[in-house]
């Protein structure tokens, strides 16, 4: 079975991640929806979401896509101030880290985008904040076309009412 193109990205980002010694440290996990306790804090979570494609044309199935990376950084402090130095810090981390990765770039056509947001909540004990920053991964997907290759078109032509007009062959010399 082939992996798909996005799995590979954000696998590669949570290496990249792992590696960078953010504030989550070892906490940079991937295709997790999981709730997280304050206590388990702070972390990174990976997923692509979206990825769309939009087609080269009217040949082999190719594709301009653009596969949505969202990391989503959690964190947890005793007070807003510090929760929201906290998700600054580890949201420029994770920017940071992925803009700046010869091994993600290089994987990828272009960064079409980068959205950065922070949410924080106070309804609990503590301050819990959440940073999420997405980016737009650009690159070119073909799909192999699978079966028999075409070898021969056979056909007639009918031409003014003529339903016999002539006849039709084509035949395809394939490597």
């Amino acid at each position: 079975m082939t992996i798909p193109y996005r799995l590979l990205l954000r696998e590669t980002a949570c290496r990249v991640l792992l590696a960078a010694g953010t504030d989550a440290g070892e906490k940079v996990f991937t295709a997790r929806s999981m709730p997280s306790e304050a206590k388990q804090l702070p972390q990174i979570t990976l997923q692509v979401p979206i990825d769309r494609g939009e087609s080269f044309g009217r040949s082999a199935p190719g594709f301009r896509r653009v596969a949505y990376l969202v990391a989503v950084g959690k964190v947890s402090h005793s007070s807003a101030e510090k929760t929201e130095l906290a998700l600054d810090r580890l949201g420029s981390q994770i920017e940071y880290a992925l803009m700046q990765s010869p091994a993600l770039q290089g994987m990828i056509q272009q960064v079409t985008e980068i959205d950065l947001r922070v949410q924080i909540d106070a309804s609990g004990e503590t301050y819990l904040g959440m940073v999420t920053v997405r980016l737009g991964l650009e690159y070119s997907e073909y799909f192999e076309l699978t079966g028999l290759p075409l070898a021969e078109i056979d056909g007639t032509l009918s031409a003014n009412g003529n339903d016999d007009f002539a006849d039709l062959r084509v035949t395809f010399q394939n490597q």
